[in-house]
């Protein structure tokens, strides 16, 4: 299974993983997993032929209360009763032997694999030492009733024959000569010092101990091996458009269906379609997309041109390359735009410099970057890009921007010093630029209408970068006729191309450019270099991991100042407790033996030292996959309320946070069975969206979205069981909020700009140094 998740990077986060056992005998393999990797497994068929094995599974995973992720399909995996592109993974464990035709087998494992997905399977395969006679090879298969007997290397050829690439066989064969060696120490030992008992045959455990030394002698002479045969599934891509520059494909699990050199069969599906911004693809191009399409990659950064409901109704998901490239061209061009019209340098060509009568007070009514206000309506890439960039120029600049409330962002908000207009007419009123910044949808249509323009100042311009059917052109026209906003420039414009009659073109205060923000080879080029690594990306194609070696960086950057935060505010206890976050198939978790005043990130480590740690941590993300980090303590004033017969009392504002939010468990001991796991998960699930497991007699856990989000919650929770601890200990008659008064504010509690964390990390972080 390790290996099977290292073939497939993409999907050691996911919480949808899916297999097919191919030959799963008693089901013993998938219960192990499904237990061990919960968070990630969400289904597995075990396909298999006995009935009576099969029973066995099904009462096994119903004990295990697993029925609901385990499927047991009494069946030949030589004739799979499924569709294709099913699992992400096939799997099977020393059943092929049993095989009439490998091929058939293979070819089936392939059918219902993924595109991208892997073939993994342990089995035992005939020797290929060239001193072995055929006779010999072929009596070793008849008395052990194997049937179409291959080698490793033909084992690759016939992978290969069905469609399989990158295939590999690792040879554990000397794996496998330990084990029988073992096996026959511990029978020679029985047989020499006669433990084995009244109930045991010696002429049985004799032929054993010969059995045994056979196998070792048809190792050593060649006549089997065995080891693991691992494969992926190729991805089938179709270029529907001519691309600007050639496309060069460099990972052989990309096939082009429209190349007969790439040994493509005939009629063959994509599961990739890659289009540019003039091929239109409305509802009815998308939903007469073959079924095996899952991905569709447009060169271009609009998406105006895509039906995305269509796309997403199919579960198709849509990308787009040389974004970065545009982004940062659309940046660099609209920033001179900006300049520019506050300068009004357009009105500038031509104009003489004075032969005489020149003063400081010549030709100065242009505005600075530094002095004026400019408006953003959106906040995307480009947005956030754009004002980074101003922000660098001119610190002080005032920059307003409109979002529909829902997608305001606070964090933004504060890093770049945005100040947040909720009506669009009041935004355009207070600004020398006015920029749309935004997509073009059915909302953003003539967004910037008659009304709009009426709301900006004489002096005030508008540069249009986004799309021009975001702007109103009949209103823009008339706006610049009767002089009411000073000037507009336009990247471009609706109708594209603007007719040559237009009035537009007439305007002194209108500057026309020809959609020209992103022409530039290296644009051009971006858009088709970066295809490549966005179907890696997506199927997990042999990709450099490097984004998720910066995923990785960031979370032990924000565990390592969790801990000394957790230090810092005397929250620690010596080198126990622990904080996790959820990476790839596993967890970051704490070191141990380490003060958490000394943490640094390169401790955090994949497996804790502290068997306690793993089982609560693993039972918490099991119970929810939408759990991303875990911090469990035993700070004093949480532990004292863990021991009170009522519990956690929520009884303050800031105690919110958790109304209806604390899940209980009853301590049975130090935490060291993982047996004990799924009681833990149950507790955790009981509560739904809890965001605090509170452990009788124990101490605490808070678990949330992110690091900043657990920590910042285990901080407020050891505040307000402190609060309830000195109410009581007042001996005053306790006064609690109305209930009313307390849903209100766990709602308002979890709002974008007051959710946990949100406006305390980046502080918090600064008080943290790893110099």
């Amino acid at each position: 299974y390790k290996l099977s998740m290292s073939l497939l990077p993409h999907r050691m986060d996911s919480n949808d993983f899916s297999y097919i056992d191919l030959g799963s005998g008693t089901g013993a393999s998938a219960i192990h997993l499904v237990q061990k990797h919960s968070a990630t497994i969400s289904k597995v068929t075990c396909l298999n032929l006995c009935k009576e094995q099969n029973d066995m599974a099904l009462d096994s995973a119903a004990d295990m209360d697993l029925s609901d992720r385990i499927d047991v399909v009494e069946a030949s995996f030589e004739e799979i009763p499924f569709q294709e592109n099913q699992y992400d993974l096939a799997f099977s464990q020393d059943a092929f032997i049993h095989a009439l035709t490998k091929k058939v087998v293979y070819a089936e494992a392939y059918r219902v694999t993924k595109p991208g997905g892997a073939f993994v399977f342990c089995d035992l395969m005939c020797g290929d030492n060239p001193d072995l006679t055929v006779q010999e090879l072929a009596q070793f298969a008849e008395r052990n009733r194997i049937n179409d007997w291959l080698n490793p290397s033909q084992i690759i050829k016939t992978c290969e024959e069905v469609g399989f690439k990158d295939v590999k066989f690792i040879n554990l064969t000397t794996d496998l000569r330990i084990s029988f060696q073992l096996m026959l120490k511990k029978v020679t030992f029985v047989l020499e010092h006669g433990d084995s008992g009244p109930n045991v045959n010696r002429v049985l455990l004799m032929n054993y101990r010969d059995s045994i030394c056979r196998r070792i002698t048809q190792i050593e002479r060649g006549v089997f091996k065995w080891g693991l045969i691992h494969a992926r599934k190729p991805v089938f891509m179709e270029l529907t458009v001519k691309t600007p520059v050639p496309f060069v494909k460099t990972n052989h699990l990309i096939l082009d269906v429209n190349k007969a050199s790439q040994k493509v069969e005939e009629g063959q599906e994509p599961n990739v379609v890659v289009v540019d911004i003039l091929k239109k693809m409305p509802k009815e191009q998308i939903d007469a997309l073959p079924s095996t399409v899952e991905l569709l990659v447009t060169m271009s950064a609009g998406l105006d041109h895509i039906d995305l409901d269509a796309c997403k109704a199919k579960g198709i998901i849509v990308k787009q390359s040389g974004r970065d490239a545009i982004t940062n061209h659309v940046i660099q061009y609209t920033l001179c735009f900006i300049t520019l019209g506050l300068r009004d340098a357009f009105n500038q060509l031509g104009v003489a410099f004075p032969s005489k009568g020149w003063n400081l007070n010549w030709n100065c009514e242009g505005k600075s970057l530094t002095s004026c206000t400019i408006a953003i309506v959106g906040l995307g890439l480009i947005a956030k890009g754009l004002i980074a960039e101003i922000r660098k120029l001119a610190p002080d600049t005032r920059i307003i921007y409109t979002v529909p409330k829902n997608r305001r962002d606070f964090d933004v908000e504060s890093k770049l010093k945005l100040e947040y207009v909720a009506e669009l007419k009041d935004l355009a009123s207070q600004c020398d630029v006015l920029l749309p910044l935004c997509s073009l949808n059915k909302s953003t249509e003539h967004l910037i209408d008659e009304e709009i323009l009426g709301c900006l100042k004489p002096e005030a311009g508008i540069i249009n970068v986004s799309r021009g059917k975001v702007v109103d052109t009949d209103a823009l026209t008339e706006a610049l006729e009767n002089k009411t906003i000073r000037y507009a420039i336009l990247d471009c414009t609706y109708p594209e191309p603007l007719p040559a009659d237009h009035p537009l073109w007439k305007k002194d205060n209108c500057f026309i450019f020809p959609h020209y923000a992103t022409n530039t080879m290296d644009v051009r080029e971006k858009l088709v270099t970066d295809i490549q690594p966005i179907i890696e990306d997506h199927y997990g194609l042999g990709h450099s991991d490097a984004r998720q070696k910066a995923e990785e960086k960031i979370l032990r950057y924000d565990l390592a100042v969790a801990h000394r935060l957790t230090a810092k505010y005397d929250m620690d206890m010596l080198v126990w407790n622990h904080i996790s976050a959820r990476h790839r198939s596993g967890c970051l978790i704490t070191p141990g033996r380490k003060m958490w005043g000394s943490i640094i990130p390169e401790d955090l480590v994949f497996s804790s030292s502290n068997v306690t740690a793993d089982i609560i941590h693993e039972a918490i993300y099991s119970a929810r996959p939408d759990v991303k980090a875990v911090i469990h303590l035993h700070t004093p004033a949480a532990t004292a309320v863990s021991c009170l017969e009522e519990g956690f009392q929520p009884i303050t504002q800031d105690s919110a946070y958790f109304y209806g939010k604390v899940a209980t468990y009853e301590w049975d001991g130090v935490s060291d069975d993982t047996s004990e796991k799924p009681a833990l998960a149950n507790a955790v699930k009981s509560v739904e969206g809890c965001n605090t497991l509170l452990m009788y007699n124990h101490g605490f856990a808070c678990f949330g979205s992110s690091v900043k989000e657990a920590w910042v919650l285990a901080y407020y929770f050891e505040r307000c069981c402190e609060t309830q601890l000195r109410v009581m200990q007042c001996g005053g008659k306790l006064r609690r909020p109305k209930k009313m008064v307390m849903e209100m504010a766990a709602e308002a509690s979890y709002l974008p700009e007051f959710a946990p964390g949100v406006q305390e990390w980046e502080a918090l972080c600064g008080e943290i140094s790893f110099d």
